[in-house]
């Protein structure tokens, strides 16, 4: 029997400003900043240190005070996505508590904006449709974990915000992905022409990654006339021939 966990999604914060970049052209920025730490006041060191000669019972000495802990969620996600990144990285063919072998699978998933790319992943891991449209900021990542026999496989998915000032985190989303989703809307052929440039931009990071192409919204494209969905369907099949080359 198949054992599932999954994990709430988690927004990673937007990358610096002034870093905008069209598809066309992105370098490899950075990580965000973020790393989990514990934080704690010491004393001041302005404070100048008192003359032998005077009275020590008169000098004063400000208390030390230190904060608690910063606890790690429960997803095991710390804050920003690169403390998630090197978790996915070191817990990748460990073995787990129980005594199972554990492998952590990563997903990438790309394509332009407002084309279902969260929903499609909450729909995954939480089995339920989000009607709502909320905007990915940067990047999504959630968990799911399924149990195969003696093997825990957490699918570890990472969706990343279609619009242009998020493309400079493409490697994040790409780095290390076992396989990648190539995103597009059936019902709207400019998305299905970004298909190209997404391909390119996600395999100058990830070569090895098995690239997946998968059309959005099909409930609405099938209500198209057949000879619309005809033309879609020929684009569709001449865009992966381009992008495979």
């Amino acid at each position: 029997m198949e054992h599932i966990m999954s994990s709430p999604p988690h927004e990673v914060p937007l990358p610096p400003p002034g870093q905008d970049e069209a598809l066309g052209g992105i370098e490899e920025s950075p990580h965000p900043n973020g790393f989990h730490h514990q934080q704690s006041t010491s004393l001041d060191q302005g404070l100048a240190q008192s003359p032998r000669q005077e009275d020590p019972s008169t000098r004063y000495t400000p208390p030390v005070q230190t904060a608690p802990p910063i606890s790690r969620p429960a997803s095991g996600l710390s804050n920003p996505a690169h403390q998630a990144y090197n978790d996915y990285r070191q817990s990748s063919g460990e073995p787990s508590s129980n005594g199972r072998n554990h492998v952590v699978i990563k997903v990438g998933m790309v394509g332009d904006a407002q084309i279902g790319k969260t929903s499609l992943m909450v729909k995954y891991v939480e089995g339920s449709w989000d009607e709502d449209y909320i905007q990915t900021l940067g990047v999504n990542f959630m968990e799911k974990t399924i149990s195969i026999r003696n093997t825990e496989i957490t699918f570890s998915i990472w969706d990343l915000g279609g619009q242009r000032e998020f493309v400079n985190m493409l490697p994040l989303v790409c780095n290390d992905a076992v396989a990648i989703l190539f995103m597009f809307d059936l019902t709207r052929k400019s998305t299905l022409n970004s298909i190209k440039e997404w391909y390119r931009q996600g395999r100058g990071f990830n070569k090895t990654a098995i690239p997946i192409l998968v059309g959005t919204k099909y409930d609405h494209f099938v209500n198209f006339p057949p000879q619309d969905q005809e033309e879609i369907s020929n684009q569709v099949r001449a865009q992966r021939g381009r992008a495979l080359r």
